[in-house]
């Protein structure tokens, strides 16, 4: 008889259990999905409703300000920290109570003297307080999902590089554009000071090998506005570069020991990346 009804309870556990992890995995799909196609991911506290938190947002009913606790994902352009106040466009803000705390999905808005935002989705965390420690939305989840999304980032940038390999750098000099190319170079009121980087290849992880095992990398060493966070090269610099062929400078080609080479740029923040990320990489590349 006992054997029996624990047979029974251990069925009905089972069945019970089966629905609620369906459900953890099927909004662990979703935030993957939403963090995927936001811009700017971030966890924190409802302060008010119907704000704004600076001058130049248009105010309604589906504004509000959340105090920032933690920044999961932002463009490396957006200044967004722990503390800051956001004003964010909510889909339905009868959903909100100021002290809620959640994590929220959104794309960029306004920029000025804050940040404004556009909800594309959120999940409240555990009982509306402090993330519970191992909850879906809880610090060991968002700390998995930072993962996610940075690594999402990293196969991105992988899939939108020509060439990913292993290298050092031997030389580094100032670049000018060729007479002969400077007709079809468009001229910016935002000068790149553009430096050309000669990259000595140890391994290719993505892409064919350049004659001779030498590469030129041409990238801006400019502080100026537009070029400031692109990398800035320095001679027995040794890493990862995520490389394009050059459509930038002006001149597709580079002359390396006598020939006549493809010409190639690293200018995001991330084009570069030290050697410990190699495993890391390389894992990537696999999936």
């Amino acid at each position: 008889m006992n054997s029996s009804l624990s047979f029974l309870a251990g069925i009905l556990s089972t069945v019970l259990l089966v629905p609620s992890a369906a459900r953890f995995l099927e909004g662990q799909n979703n935030q993957a999905a939403l963090a995927k196609q936001s811009s700017i991911v971030f966890s924190g506290t409802v302060s008010q409703l119907g704000a704004v938190s600076f001058v130049g947002v248009p105010q309604s009913p589906q504004t509000i300000v959340v105090r920032v606790d933690s920044v999961l994902k932002k463009p490396a352009a957006v200044s967004l920290k722990k503390g800051d106040n956001v004003t964010v466009e909510v889909k339905d803000p009868s959903a909100f109570q100021p002290g809620a705390q959640a994590t929220f999905y959104t794309e960029g808005w306004i920029f000025g003297s804050g940040v404004a935002v556009k909800e594309l989705g959120h999940d409240f965390n555990a009982g509306g307080g402090v993330p519970a420690e191992g909850s879906p939305t809880g610090q060991p989840a968002l700390g998995q999902m930072q993962k996610q999304i940075s690594d999402q980032d990293l196969q991105d940038r992988i899939a939108s590089s020509d060439l990913v390999v292993i290298g050092r750098i031997t030389d580094v000099h100032r670049w000018t554009i060729p007479k002969s190319a400077a007709a079809r170079y468009h001229v910016s009121e935002h000068s790149a000071d553009w430096h050309e980087a000669v990259l000595q290849i140890k391994s290719i992880l993505k892409g064919t090998k350049p004659k001779g095992n030498k590469m030129a990398v041409r990238f801006p060493l400019s502080r100026d506005v537009a070029w400031v966070n692109s990398p800035k090269f320095q001679k027995q610099q040794q890493g990862i570069f995520f490389l394009k062929k050059d459509q930038v400078s002006g001149d597709p080609t580079a002359s390396i020991g006598g020939y006549q080479v493809d010409a190639y740029t690293s200018l995001k923040p991330g084009d570069w990346l030290p050697l410990s990320d190699e495993a890391r990489v390389r894992s990537l590349l696999k999936n």
